[in-house]
């Protein structure tokens, strides 16, 4: 326990007797962190926000008066074996009317003309996919020589373009919060690779003093080491307060502009997730500060 103790003494005394540089190498880990905090928070909310349009967006068939109850059937059937199909729900002539009569945009003469006895209305499937990839399988079905012929009319088309701009967007935040996360945790480690370089340079005649009167390797290579995680540690806290203070202050200073909603729909997830985003940081700053401090050690205290 003493040899513990002396260890983290060493270790808390470097840090803070090298001011500028452990100040120094904290600032850039905090900005690598924020990167990945920032991309984790616009990750999560973008995920939210798809699977919140997953369950909005849909194709519906429809069909043919002289398409058979089996042959519908039989769609339905094929469609709800694929895993992704989420569900195939049948609009039966009767329920197409009923949510014709519902809508607030038909007028009501229009209503009046579209009754039980005299109802044009399609019997149809109304289909939701967990992913949006499927619904291209979706449309090459009804378009196969299977059931063609007895389709009407389907709203693909029309959503298609939703769909693929919804794909583009989720695959461009992924890839530019990935990219500017790679950066800074790049350089992050660069500098705290050099700064524990010239922690070992700056106590050199020490450590080689340290080995005269006996001390081990572990000894003398530890206290680097917790340097190192003490950088990750302390730019995790300040990371996750300058995130939280900006979140809070976009949701003050965005109120009434094209932000607003955006801001109100991010700050909910990143403070339910926040102990979450916190433990993914710290883990990210540990790696990086423990990384670069033993690869740092390893190359400029020699055993």
């Amino acid at each position: 326990m003493t040899t513990i103790r002396r260890i983290f003494r060493e270790a808390f005394t470097d840090f803070f007797r090298n001011g500028l540089l452990s100040v120094t190498a904290t600032l850039i880990m905090t900005l690598a962190l924020i990167c990945v905090g920032i991309f984790m928070v616009m990750f999560l909310s973008t995920n939210k926000a798809i699977a919140d349009l997953k369950n909005k967006v849909d194709i519906v068939v429809n069909f043919k008066d002289d398409a058979s109850e089996s042959l519908i059937a039989q769609l339905k059937s094929q469609l709800l074996s694929r895993q992704q199909i989420k569900t195939v729900r049948y609009i039966s002539k009767d329920d197409a009317l009923k949510e014709f009569q519902s809508r607030d945009s038909v007028k009501s003469e229009i209503r009046q003309i579209v009754t039980a006895q005299d109802n044009p209305l399609p019997r149809g499937l109304q289909i939701q996919s967990v992913d949006f990839a499927e619904y291209d399988f979706v449309s090459s079905l009804i378009k196969s020589a299977a059931y063609s012929n007895f389709i009407d009319s389907s709203t693909y088309d029309d959503n298609k373009e939703t769909i693929q701009n919804i794909n583009s967007s989720t695959s461009f935040v992924e890839k530019v919060g990935l990219g500017l996360s790679g950066i800074f945790i790049l350089v992050a480690a660069m500098v705290v690779f050099n700064t524990v370089k010239l922690a070992v340079f700056f106590r050199s005649k020490e450590i080689d003093v340290m080995r005269l009167v006996g001390a081990s390797e572990t000894y003398v290579k530890t206290p680097f080491l917790i340097e190192g995680f003490l950088y990750g540690f302390f730019a995790t806290i300040i990371s996750m307060g300058v995130i939280t203070g900006a979140i809070k202050l976009l949701g003050v200073i965005s109120i009434g502009s094209v932000f607003q909603r955006f801001i109100e729909g991010m700050a909910p997830i990143f403070f339910s997730q926040f102990w979450f985003i916190t433990f993914v940081m710290l883990m990210v700053g540990m790696v990086i500060g423990l990384g670069a401090s033993w690869l740092s050690i390893r190359q400029n205290v020699a055993s």
